[in-house]
């Protein structure tokens, strides 16, 4: 992770100083660093001696880090883990601009390593990333969103770059096609429980253990799984998400009495369960011959995962 860092700062390097500037604060704004260690991890895992697995894991989390500058102007917030974004401080324009610029420092890294097959898979889910935001507002205030179809969301949007990860890591280890397939069903299935997390913790956490706003997934229009199921329970709740969304945003008292209503009628327990089904599906898929300390390393993350407080 120490090379990570080292690459992530390396290939932030520009003579125009916003890119620099505003690169370095949001990847050193705290974040998990999830992606890259998955890859990390996955490359481990089967022995792997090279080095290429460093930089193809930062490629992931440029992108990811791109996805976030581009999401907090198309959501509005001003905040994230606990401190103000990078469009709260430097402006919509340089936000959407410096994360552009993420994305094609992504791919020229790409081309640097020459791997064909490599460019192809993270160019496929760049395309598949920008499918899900683009789907995501699609549905916005959709009331009668499925379970199905939030869980296409969520797919599309957060869990295919945590598939990159690990099968990155694996296409780097030189695995056979099938091995390489269930180590991004794993991480596909990790990226689903962590984003389903996220989603509970909307209605569950408080802001200062979250390290973001709480309580802003509705008014965002974001109809998540926590919510749907609340929903199906309670005609109540119903009708006063229909205000909101004909009003377009919250008015005094709104927040935490939807929030009081999905974690009374069940919503957050149902979404933190679904989140440890995944994890389960993805602990399943980790191969049987593999180092063992990996192995147990890459279980405990599908674990953290569904559990996590933050």
């Amino acid at each position: 992770m120490q090379l990570v860092d080292t690459c992530i700062h390396h290939n932030l390097q520009s003579d125009i100083m916003m890119i620099p500037a505003i690169g370095h604060y949001i990847v050193n704004s705290g974040g998990k660093r999830l992606r890259p260690l998955l890859t990390l991890l996955t490359a481990k895992l089967f022995a792997y001696q090279g080095e290429r697995h460093v930089p193809l894991s930062v490629v992931v989390e440029f992108i990811h880090t791109a996805s976030l500058l581009h999401d907090d102007v198309v959501d509005s917030s001003d905040h994230r883990r606990g401190a103000p974004s990078a469009n709260g401080v430097w402006g919509n324009q340089a936000s959407v601009l410096v994360g552009d610029y993420l994305f094609s420092r992504a791919f020229q890294m790409m081309v640097a390593d020459g791997d064909m097959a490599m460019l192809k898979l993270m160019s496929d889910v760049t395309n598949a990333l920008a499918e899900g935001e683009v789907l995501q507002l699609s549905r916005t205030f959709h009331l009668q969103m499925t379970e199905a179809e939030c869980l296409e969301v969520i797919e599309r949007k957060t869990a295919v770059l945590f598939k990159a990860a690990t099968e990155v890591g694996a296409h780097v280890a030189g695995q056979a096609e099938r091995v390489v397939v269930d180590m991004a069903a794993y991480g596909m299935c990790l990226g689903v429980a962590f984003q389903l997390m996220d989603d509970a913790l909307d209605y569950l956490a408080a802001a200062e253990d979250a390290g973001k706003p709480v309580g802003h997934d509705l008014e965002e229009g974001k109809i998540t799984l926590p919510l749907i199921y609340a929903m199906q329970q309670d005609q109540a709740l119903v009708a006063r998400v229909e205000i909101v969304a004909e009003r377009g945003c919250y008015e005094a008292g709104d927040r935490e009495w939807v929030r009081a209503k999905v974690v009374e009628n069940g919503g957050v327990d149902y979404a933190m369960q679904r989140a440890k089904d995944y994890a389960e599906r993805a602990k399943c898929l980790l191969p049987e011959q593999a180092n063992v300390e990996v192995k147990q390393l890459l279980a405990d993350l599908a674990d953290f995962s569904a559990h996590r407080p933050y």
